[in-house]
């Protein structure tokens, strides 16, 4: 059997994707957004680890058309919030119109927005949830554990470049995402696991949990 099809299954039997998740997808679909949002089965990780940490504030790097901030937002309590940062005003928009008022979308450079959440002591988050560009991951991530507490969870997705050679970066992305992977490894303030998993039409790629010390 292929990577894809493997997917596929864990999409259709672990999945659980609601009316509304499913609404969000063929939106983004439809407005021709890039279709590199997660997979249905990681959408529903990402609601039980939200779920399972008891979150009741939430930060995203990297929205695209929310799909995942509504995976996450799904997990929060009536009285929780969620704040995604976006580049791209166009996908900014578009996720405001898929996503519930509990949510908050700041358009912008993440860099410069997560300063200004430190500055106006918008933390600290219980989870956080990092998938932007990848050049930037060591400062997402350094951002990331200013605004956290001891106990915060850090989410990091897409940990593999694309390539034939593990470990062999076939141009800049990749490069800058061993070397990330190097220093979210050996991190001292953060404890971290990661696991393979299955992404576009079958790629190998990974997913890592980082925990607060």
């Amino acid at each position: 059997m292929s990577l894809e099809e493997v997917k596929n299954y864990l999409n259709r039997r672990f999945g659980q994707e609601s009316n509304e998740l499913h609404a969000i997808r063929a939106h983004s679909l439809h407005t021709q957004l890039p279709q590199i949002h997660i997979p249905i089965y990681l959408g529903r990780i990402l609601y039980l680890l939200a779920k399972i940490q008891r979150a009741k504030k939430i930060l995203e790097i990297g929205t695209l058309g929310g799909y995942s901030t509504a995976w996450l937002a799904s997990a929060l309590p009536s009285d929780g919030h969620l704040i995604s940062l976006e580049l791209d005003p166009f996908h900014a928009d578009i996720a405001r119109k898929n996503l519930d008022q509990n949510v908050k979308i700041l358009s912008g450079h993440a860099v410069d927005l997560l300063a200004k959440l430190y500055h106006e002591k918008e933390g600290p988050f219980d989870l956080i949830f990092i998938d932007a560009d990848k050049e930037n991951y060591s400062l997402y991530l350094d951002w990331s554990i200013q605004l956290s507490r001891p106990g915060t969870l850090i989410l990091i997705d897409n940990l593999i470049p694309k390539g034939n050679t593990i470990g062999t970066p076939s141009n800049e992305e990749g490069k800058a995402l061993y070397l990330f992977n190097d220093y979210l490894a050996q991190h001292p303030r953060i404890e971290v696991g990661a696991f393979p998993t299955i992404v576009g039409d079958g790629r190998c790629d990974a997913f890592a949990m980082a925990y607060v010390k």
